[in-house]
């Protein structure tokens, strides 16, 4: 029987810039993970939606692998970004966001995500990662960060790490945790630093990588450049795809990990070619 995947993670309502257009569409690190992963496993969503999105959030993970039982709705606004996606250094040139509902949130975990056999817990305050791992039984966790939250509380961020399997992080946040910007020596170096085994560094155009502490295993991106639209949630898409391979093949040693990036890579692919959601959408299995 395949193994459950739960997340907790974000809810975004995105103003979006790039070399495409611009565009307001709705996305967040929970969104792009679970589309990703529910192609392979059975999804429990957690997280925070305000009552002026729910109804389309619900639209856009109706699906028989997605559960939302994790979900709660506030009657806040959803928490909105506004960013301008620069290709040329592939970073945020401009962002700002409104926070709405997102400080209501605390994680209490529905019996079915605590028992999950994979857990992603998606970038955000390291108060909460905390709060999600002390509720989960999971046997494969993997869990991701930012530069902001490394910035300003990189003691518990190193904590955390401990606590996963699988980092995911960007060339950037792996060196601003890491203080190397030699990646591959830098991410091979975390590895046994509690249970961690593997950080998959998330490259951009130049696709990922995941490292063990004996191995590196890189691939390149699938879609080229000239065809990336949006670049957005492209990292936890990614996640998706790794994990929910781990879960369908019900593993969750070093020597599957090589697969599992490989179809992360394609989940990331699917991502960028579409403005929000609608890529992974539509190329959605159950």
């Amino acid at each position: 029987m395949t193994w459950e995947v739960a997340v907790a993670g974000t809810f975004h309502s995105d103003d979006l810039t790039t070399p495409a257009g611009r565009r307001d569409v709705l996305g967040g690190s929970a969104v792009y993970f679970s589309l990703a992963a529910s192609r392979y496993a059975p999804v429990h969503v957690n997280g925070i939606v305000g009552s002026d999105t729910v109804r389309e959030y619900r639209r856009i993970l109706a699906h028989p692998n997605i559960d939302l039982e994790g979900l709660v709705e506030s009657a806040l606004p959803t928490f909105r970004w506004h960013a301008v996606h620069d290709f040329e250094r592939w970073v945020t040139s401009h962002e700002s966001s409104e926070p709405g509902c997102d400080p209501e949130w605390e994680p209490q975990l529905p019996r079915a995500s605590s028992h999950a056999e994979v857990l992603f817990v998606a970038s955000m305050n390291p108060r909460l990662q905390r709060a999600v791992l002390d509720q989960s039984t999971a046997r494969l966790i993997g869990i991701d960060s930012m530069t902001e939250f490394i910035a300003s509380e990189p003691d518990a961020v190193r904590r955390l790490v401990t606590r996963a399997d699988v980092l995911f992080l960007t060339g950037d946040e792996l060196a601003a945790l890491t203080r190397t910007n030699d990646w591959r020596r830098s991410a091979a170096a975390l590895c046994g630093a509690g249970r961690l085994r593997a950080v998959v560094v998330k490259r951009g155009p130049e696709g990922a990588a995941c490292v063990t502490a004996d191995s590196i295993t890189e691939m390149s991106a699938v879609v080229p450049v000239i065809s990336v639209v949006d670049p957005t949630g492209a990292g936890d898409a990614l996640a998706g795809g790794f994990l929910g391979r781990a879960a369908v093949d019900e593993r969750a040693d070093t020597a599957n990990f090589e697969q599992a990036l490989a179809e992360g890579v394609v989940c990331a692919a699917d991502a960028i070619v579409a403005f929000g959601t609608a890529g992974l959408a539509a190329t959605r299995t159950v």
